[in-house]
């Protein structure tokens, strides 16, 4: 559980890379297994690396920001910025054909934390300030994945490996209090202000890489949906009566080796955020004859969706989305290795769908990396890598509540690990 952390977007709400060596490569290691991490992207590579260990830690930092309103802007950045993200794994060798080993790793998980909350003076009902008061807009929400891992090698240049997936995640919201009128539970007791709640579930992830050509190696990897037990303390916030599985993820990609000592790598990922009700149901839309704002135009329900919590209720409207990565890594001498990447996918979601996602910003996509590993000794390692996605911005004319609105975020990261080799 200690593994869950907090954080923000990246590919959606996916992790870039998992470790510093993947990292370093923008994620790119489908065909070109780094370390004991591998499991997070593809267990078979956990056939083609030595015995070892290996643990490290993030530095993320997501700069996000929100703004709605026409004549009065309400601007608001999210207060925290800093966030520490683990990963690590083990592999040990049981035989000439046989792996065995364990990834440990954090989804990016969604953070976001208004002081001033954006929706209360949007909406500007209630109070003789002219505002609701539903205090600090927050959502906090964390995933831990486990992936032990067996991986056989069928021939020299071919390895399959699998791993079942064991999910922990928790969650807590603050501030969604002007959403009520969507719950069935007029109350709405399991919509926002409650504690921390938490939901586990299970999954499973497979892949092959093999060497088609001395200088070329392909990789594939595909990872089930992880079906989780539902968040009852929010069963009146997500669809399925507080269901939020992990979504499903497919990959595919190529490693080229022109040199001994230089590889090039290319991958393509798919991530199925439509799969998940609670993630991919649309959100409120603006219509000027709703009752919601005390008798003026404000959201209302989407054709064909019902309230939040119903089984078809509304989410936050995110589409699948595709992932392109590519990693250069350059072994300078023994010692010495360095890599560097590039990715870029699809946001998950458009303007329309801007108001719910204030508290889940998901709207970089482009990231660039870097990464070195230094060897002092013949059994430790130290890695480093750093990460920015560029700063980007969504927009909507008329958002829900009837009035502009955008959203903006950019983010660092820097992340230092140390490897044990056997």
């Amino acid at each position: 559980m200690g593994i869950a952390s907090q954080a923000s977007a990246t590919t959606g709400y996916f992790a870039l890379g998992y470790g510093p060596k993947s990292n370093g490569m923008a994620g790119a290691v489908v065909a070109a297994p780094q370390d004991a991490t591998t499991s997070a992207v593809n267990p078979a590579g956990m056939s083609l690396i030595e015995e070892r260990a290996d643990f490290s830690l993030m530095l993320f930092s997501p700069i996000r920001e929100a703004a709605l309103g026409n004549n009065l802007e309400v601007r608001k950045k999210s207060k925290r910025d800093f966030f520490v993200i683990p990963n690590g794994g083990f592999k040990y060798q049981l035989n000439d054909q046989l792996s065995w080993g364990i990834s440990v790793y954090a989804n990016g998980g969604m953070n976001t934390t208004y002081t001033r909350n954006v929706f209360d003076e949007t909406m500007g009902q209630g109070n003789k300030t002219g505002m609701a008061n539903t205090g600090t807009l927050q959502i906090d929400m964390g995933q831990g994945i486990i992936a032990p891992t067996l991986s056989y090698q069928i021939t020299p240049e071919h390895s399959f490996g699998i791993a079942p997936l064991i999910g922990v995640q928790y969650f807590k919201a603050k501030g969604l209090g002007n959403f009520i009128g969507f719950t069935e539970n007029s109350a709405g007791t399991d919509l926002t202000d409650t504690a921390y709640d938490f939901a586990y579930g299970t999954g499973i992830r497979a892949g092959w890489i093999g060497q088609i050509h001395p200088m070329v190696t392909l990789g594939v990897s595909a990872s089930s949906k992880i079906y989780m037990t539902e968040f009852h303390q929010y069963s009146d916030l997500f669809a399925e009566n507080g269901g939020f599985d992990i979504p499903a993820n497919f990959t595919t990609g190529i490693a080229l080796h022109p040199r001994s000592d230089l590889t090039l790598s290319f991958d393509y990922e798919r991530i199925f955020y439509g799969d998940v009700k609670s993630i991919a149901n649309k959100g409120p839309v603006f219509n000027p004859t709703s009752p919601f704002a005390r008798g003026g135009p404000g959201p209302d329900l989407p054709a064909g969706y019902t309230t939040l919590g119903a089984d078809n209720g509304i989410g936050f409207g995110w589409d699948d989305i595709d992932v392109f990565r590519i990693g250069l890594q350059y072994e300078v001498n023994q010692d010495l290795t360095l890599r560097a990447g590039y990715s870029w996918n699809d946001r998950p979601f458009g303007g329309d769908q801007l108001l719910f996602n204030v508290i889940a910003p998901a709207v970089t996509n482009k990231h660039m990396t870097f990464g070195l590993s230094y060897s002092p000794s013949e059994f430790g390692e130290w890695n480093l890598s750093y990460q920015h996605a560029f700063k980007e911005h969504v927009s909507s004319e008329q958002t829900a509540f009837g009035v502009p609105g955008s959203l903006s975020m950019y983010q660092n990261a820097f992340e230092i690990g140390y490897s044990w080799k056997f």
